[in-house]
Order: C-alpha cells, then structure tokens, then sequence
C-alpha cells in the first residue's frame, strides 16, 4: 500500500507540475509517465485515465480536508483553508477548472449540498421544511456558493481569498436571516 500511495503521489506531482504550465485538456498520459519517470503500464496500473487521476488530486488534496469535521459552524474557515489551498495551486487549479471536465464543480457542490441540507434540518425554525424544499434551499446555496468559487479561480484569483471568504459567509448569513423571515411571515399569514 505504501508504494502504491508513492507512485500515486508521484504521478499527481507530475500532474500538478505539467497541469501549471498548460491546459489540463492539453496534457496526456504520456506526458504526466514522461514527467514521472516510469511507464504508461504503471500509469494504468494506478489509474484508468487521467481524468481519475485529477479526481484523486482534488480528492486527497482538496476535499478531503475540506469535509474532515465540516460543520455548519465551521464551514467558513473550511472555505477559508480551501480558497488558500487553491491560490497555493493557481496555475494548476486554474488550468483544471478551465478544462472540460467539471470534476471540481460538481464534487464541492455534492458536498455543499450536504452541508446546507444538514444544517438546515439542524435549524429549528425550519422543522416543517418539507424534504423537496430543503433540497431546494441546500442546492441555491450549494451552487452559488460553487460558482462564485470556480468564477474566481477562472478569473485568476485575483481577489484576496479572505475577503472572497468573508464575503460567501455574509451572503449566507443575510440569506440564511432572510429565509427565517420569509418563513415567520409565511407560517404567519397561514395561522401557523
């Protein structure tokens, strides 16, 4: 098992160091085993193709930290590590997402979606949400919070990662006090 996660990481180092000079779609499986040193055979041996290689990558570098103890509390500050993580990457993250795979785009949404939908089953004031609704309300977050992430590593990253973070958090906090509003009026027009 060791030499295998030293040979993977090897491989995504290759990917990485090539990933920052070009396009992802540009690279090849020859040039990530050209880079690496070893041949295609052990290529697939590890991985069915390039694509599965990116996705270990974003797995293992990315969302695995950012999901390890991911709550409603602390999903700022996971936000936060994750735009850093991105901006120490630029070039090759940049280079990925501009590609034609949406690997990025859709796994930080799947996990944003389970976020918002635990928090907001978590919420009291939501307790009659039904289970269509909270989906509703769990994907609106979960896309655009994704978007205006994957909108500023194509534009570069040139707005402070902080600030980017501060400023989804807020977003969410002002929507977040305008749902309870929306509810409290809505339950109490019903009589509820």
């Amino acid at each position: 098992m060791a030499n295998s996660n030293i040979t993977k990481r090897a491989l995504a180092q290759s990917l990485k160091t090539l990933g920052a000079k070009k396009l992802f779609d540009k690279i090849t499986v020859a040039d990530i085993t050209d880079d690496c040193g070893v041949n295609r055979q052990t290529f697939y041996y590890h991985f069915n193709d390039k694509y599965e290689l990116l996705a270990w990558i974003y797995t293992q570098e990315m969302f695995i930290p950012l999901t390890e103890d991911l709550n409603f509390e602390n999903w700022p500050d996971k936000t936060l590590e994750l735009l850093e993580y991105m901006k120490s990457q630029r070039k090759f993250i940049t280079n990925t997402i501009k590609s034609s795979n949406n690997f990025f785009a859709d796994y930080l949404e799947k996990v944003l979606v389970e976020l918002f939908e635990k928090a907001i089953d978590e919420l009291d004031i939501y307790d009659s949400v039904n289970e269509h609704t909270r989906g509703v309300y769990a994907r609106f977050f979960s896309y655009g919070i994704t978007g205006v992430i994957v909108d500023w590593a194509k534009e570069g990253m040139k707005e402070d990662e902080k600030e980017l973070s501060e400023r989804i958090e807020a977003i969410v906090n002002t929507s977040e006090r305008m749902g309870h509003e929306l509810y409290l009026l809505h339950h109490k027009k019903d009589g509820k």
